[in-house]
């Protein structure tokens, strides 16, 4: 065979491939939207405009939300892994501390779903990435609701239980419905400009109330261990871990590191979003592993959480933040107009 016949037949081939297999382009920062740009990621941007199934194919691409949208696909495999293991060891009807994991976990599941999916569909105009990150702000609240049962039902001594649980609920329900509010006005207020810090501080400043709110359960036993000459502090180990874990996702989610250090050389991998994305799933794992140790160890046989109340309760809040999503993208026409005024271009 002829060196030109063997060319044309590896090109006859390579066309026959369906287009969705083959490393489609992708785009310079200076190509795409204002409003898709990431703080020092200067390549891996997906084309806009194209149709959905671009999009859903590109799962399978390699641009700079690749690893954002698989970490938590991955996330979602571990957590169901886990999730099917505490199936096979605790019975639903005889042991409570299932429903604590299953509220927990499935909260966890829709927080890592939910993301994976907005990262890897909202490329498609400067409307759809506005929407779809509110709708992320739905499965984050979930999650942050999720880590409050965990606490009271999971993680807390008898007496906090008792003075605590009567009313952490609906405390749960309020806190988590505004938290959602406030991340959605950040957005809107200020998603115009990806380089605008104000919208970074609302966010940290709104989970980090939520994660007070939902550590008040666990964190009176730091006080009454300390007290105990009995008990030693590295009993609390996971707690103490699944906190630091906490606060390396806030500084990741706000640093943009390595990225701003070292410009363009972590486009495709390892950028700052890409570890907050990890650590949001080895928090999750923490917390399951948490509930089950201290489920072991006997410290929450007082808790009695309750399957139907809880899911009732978890269910209306996400409807309610699903109808305050659909008023708040009225006002996402205004915040695109302050994008055209800014950079003197259309958007669409």
């Amino acid at each position: 065979m002829s060196t030109s016949t063997l060319r044309q037949l590896i090109e006859q081939t390579i066309e026959g491939i369906p287009w969705q297999t083959k490393l489609q382009p992708t785009l310079p920062v200076e190509h795409v939207p204002h409003v898709l740009h990431e703080p020092a990621i200067l390549t891996g941007y997906r084309l806009t405009g194209q149709s959905w199934k671009y999009y859903m194919y590109s799962l399978f691409q390699l641009h700079n939300e690749s690893v954002n949208v698989w970490t938590h696909l991955i996330g979602c495999c571990i957590l169901l892994h886990k999730l099917y293991g505490y199936f096979e060891e605790f019975n639903l009807h005889k042991d409570k501390v299932l429903t604590t994991l299953l509220v927990f976990g499935i909260s966890c599941l829709i927080c890592l779903f939910t993301s994976a999916m907005v990262h890897l569909l909202h490329s498609k105009s400067p409307h759809v990435h506005f929407v779809a990150f509110m709708i992320d702000y739905i499965g984050a609240t979930i999650a942050s609701f999720g880590a409050g049962i965990a606490g009271i039902y999971g993680n807390s001594e008898k007496a906090v239980y008792t003075a605590l649980e009567p009313f952490y609920l609906p405390l749960m329900f309020v806190s988590s419905y505004l938290n959602f509010v406030n991340l959605c006005a950040a957005k809107i207020w200020y998603g115009h400009d990806p380089h605008n810090l104000k919208r970074k501080y609302m966010f940290i400043l709104g989970m980090g109330i939520q994660a007070i709110i939902n550590m008040a359960p666990f964190a009176p036993r730091y006080v009454t261990c300390y007290c105990d000459a009995t008990c030693s502090l590295t009993s609390l180990n996971l707690l103490t871990t699944i906190q630091i874990v906490f606060i390396l996702e806030a500084l990741a989610f706000a640093a943009h590191q390595p990225e701003k250090t070292w410009p363009g050389k972590f486009d495709i991998f390892g950028h700052g979003h890409q570890i907050f994305h990890v650590l949001i799933v080895v928090n999750h794992v923490l917390q399951l592993e948490s509930i089950y140790s201290d489920h072991v160890s006997g410290l929450t046989n007082h808790s009695e959480p309750g399957l139907l109340t809880i899911t009732i309760t978890m269910v209306v809040l996400y409807l309610a933040e699903a109808v305050t999503l659909y008023f708040m993208c009225g006002h996402v026409g205004s915040c695109l107009q302050r994008v055209e005024a800014l950079n003197g271009k259309k958007c669409h």
